[in-house]
C-alpha cells in the first residue's frame, strides 16, 4: 500500500508550496483538495495542466481528487453536479481513477428520506460520465453527513449498482461513532477505493480531538493488518489535521509518515 499525503494537511501553503513539500517529506502520492487556498475550481478551470505536470515532476502520483460536496440540497445539486463533473472529466489527466466526494449533511441519524431521495438523484447524474471517464466515486464517510456510519455507509453503497460508486473510508470518523472496525474492514473491503488515516478522540464536549496518529481511539496497526487481509492496495492518505501540534504541519506529516511506514514495515508491506 502506497502512501499519500491530503493536501487539505498543508492549508498553511500555497498549492506549489504543498507539491513540493509533500515531495520532500518522501511521500508516494498526494491527494488534492478541490477548494481553495489549493485545487478549487477556477484553479482547476485554468491552471489543471501546469498543476499535473509539476507533480509528476516532483515525482509523485495523485492518489485522489478530493471534493467537498453537499448532494442533499435540492437548491444547490445542479452547482454541485457541476463542479463535481468538472473533476471527474480531470481525472484522467492526473493520472488518477478516484474521485473523493462527500455526500452533505446532515447526519443519518437526523436525515429525511428526501435527503437520501436527492442523494440518489445525484449518483444517477454522476454515475454515466464517471463510468465513460473508468473513474470511480470515492464518498466519504464522513462525520455529520448522511454516510457516517457503517450502516448509512452501506444504503450509500445499496443505492449505487455501480461499481464506479465506492468509498473513501475514514476509519477514525468511524470510530468516533462508535463503529468497530473488525466489522467495518470487512464490510465495505470490496467498495474500499480510498482510505484515509488519521487519529483522535472526541472530548467530553463533544469535540473532536485530532492527534498524532499513535493517539486516539483507532486500532492502527490493527486496520491495517485487517486491511491487508481483505485485499486493500489502494492508498493510506494522511490527514494531519491538528491544531494543537506545535511542530507545525511539516512536521506532523514527517512524524506521522514515519509511524505509518514503521507499521507497515513490522507488517512486512
Amino acid at each position: 500500500m502506497k502512501i499519500s499525503l491530503f493536501s487539505q494537511s498543508l492549508f498553511s501553503l500555497d498549492l506549489d508550496g504543498a507539491i513540493a513539500a509533500t515531495a520532500e517529506l518522501g511521500f508516494d502520492a498526494i491527494e488534492l483538495a478541490c477548494c481553495k487556498p489549493h485545487f478549487d475550481l477556477e484553479t482547476a478551470r485554468t491552471a489543471a495542466h501546469g498543476i499535473a505536470r509539476r507533480i509528476a515532476d516532483g515525482g509523485l502520483e495523485v492518489s485522489a481528487l478530493s471534493g467537498f460536496n453537499s448532494f442533499t440540497d435540492p437548491d444547490s445539486l445542479g452547482e454541485e453536479l457541476a463542479a463535481a463533473q468538472t473533476f471527474i472529466g480531470l481525472a484522467p489527466l492526473f493520472g488518477t481513477k478516484t474521485v473523493k466526494l462527500t455526500p452533505g449533511p446532515p447526519g443519518s441519524a437526523d436525515a429525511a428520506e428526501a435527503h437520501w431521495r436527492c442523494l440518489e438523484e445525484a449518483l444517477a447524474a454522476l454515475v454515466p460520465p464517471a463510468e465513460k471517464a473508468g473513474v470511480r466515486l470515492a464518498f466519504e464517510t464522513h462525520m455529520r453527513q448522511l454516510t457516517d456510519t457503517l450502516a448509512s455507509s452501506r444504503r450509500l453503497l445499496e443505492a449505487a449498482a455501480s461499481a464506479a460508486v465506492g468509498l473513501t473510508v475514514d476509519y477514525s470518523n468511524l470510530v468516533f461513532a462508535g463503529e468497530d472496525v473488525k466489522q467495518v474492514v470487512p464490510a465495505l473491503a470490496g467498495r474500499t477505493y480510498n482510505a484515509h488515516v488519521k487519529n483522535g478522540t472526541i472530548d467530553a464536549a463533544g469535540r473532536w480531538r485530532f492527534d498524532r496518529l499513535d493517539r486516539g481511539w483507532t486500532d492502527w496497526p490493527l486496520v491495517l493488518r485487517l486491511l491487508r487481509g481483505s485485499g486493500y492496495n489502494g492508498f493510506l492518505t494522511l490527514e494531519c489535521l491538528s491544531t494543537e501540534d506545535r511542530g507545525g504541519p511539516l512536521a506532523a506529516a514527517a512524524r506521522d509518515l514515519a509511524i505509518l511506514r514503521g507499521w507497515l514495515d513490522q507488517m512486512g508491506t
